[in-house]
């Protein structure tokens, strides 16, 4: 065999991910799936349950059957990218916002399905499952009789309970955060305020869109690292540190005749 017949029968690392990609079994219920799911307009997050457990039977063949045989590492965007070859769908030519956000929510809980089965399940209903501690990390706990008597307690369940798909988004940006370069102090204190005035006009369209159904305006504003984001801002503020931390901060500078803040 000369050298030039050798590369031309040279294997690369896509070819192999190919080939066993367009091996796996569940690769046939997927696409039936997938096509129905960029066929649909409305209902589409119906889907997710159904296509997370796909998912995770897709991770659960590559690991038992096909290991050390991938190249690059089975993540997110690897099985994102396998899910829209199976679809056929062509992002550069037809974006279609709903039908991203569906498979990226199927990916996500298929993989907390196949990293924390305790945690994350669909039940026969189709019901998304999650922890109770892990959808809902603190509980409202209202002490009767008391002046400003609701605060904010951890909550301890470990019992699966049924939640809507949105939670997807908000546990795995909380598990799978991604650090970012902080402001100076002066820059954030300067910012901050007009920030959270600009962001707030902003999210009350995004919410009055969503309040009204506006689907297709709604998916023009947001997308998955919105989603993402107000997941995280979401987990930020339920314990309400800010709000108590800063009224004792107050409460502090009104007692200090000098001005002057001490730390507790």
């Amino acid at each position: 065999m000369t050298k030039d017949t050798k590369k031309d029968v040279k294997i690369t690392d896509n070819d192999i991910n190919e080939n066993i990609l367009n091996s796996l079994k569940s690769n046939t219920p997927m696409t039936a799936l997938l096509n129905k799911v960029s066929n649909l307009s409305n209902g589409l997050m119906k889907l997710v349950p159904e296509m997370a457990v796909l998912v995770n039977d897709m991770i659960t063949e590559l690991d038992s059957k096909q290991k050390g045989k991938i190249k690059g590492q089975i993540d997110m965007a690897f099985l994102k990218a396998h899910l829209y070859s199976l679809s056929q769908y062509k992002r550069k030519i037809a974006v279609n916002s709903a039908f991203e956000m569906a498979v990226t929510r199927a990916v996500k809980l298929g993989i907390l399905m196949n990293t924390d089965k305790n945690q994350f399940s669909v039940n026969d209903k189709n019901e998304v499952l999650v922890m109770d501690k892990i959808a809902t990390p603190m509980i409202d706990q209202i002490k009767k009789g008391q002046k400003g008597g609701s605060t904010k307690i951890a909550n301890d369940s470990e019992q699966l309970v049924p939640v809507h798909t949105g939670i997807i988004d908000k546990v795995w940006a909380t598990k799978f955060a991604v650090p970012s370069r902080s402001p100076s102090t002066k820059d954030t204190a300067r910012n901050f305020k007009a920030i959270s005035t600009e962001f707030l006009t902003e999210l009350n369209k995004v919410y009055n869109l969503a309040n009204k159904k506006d689907h297709a305006k709604l998916l023009s504003m947001v997308d998955e690292k919105v989603i993402e984001n107000l997941g995280n801002m979401k987990a930020l503020l339920e314990d309400n540190s800010i709000r108590t931390e800063w009224t004792k901060a107050n409460d502090l500078m009104a007692n200090d005749v000098s001005g002057n803040l001490k730390q507790a």
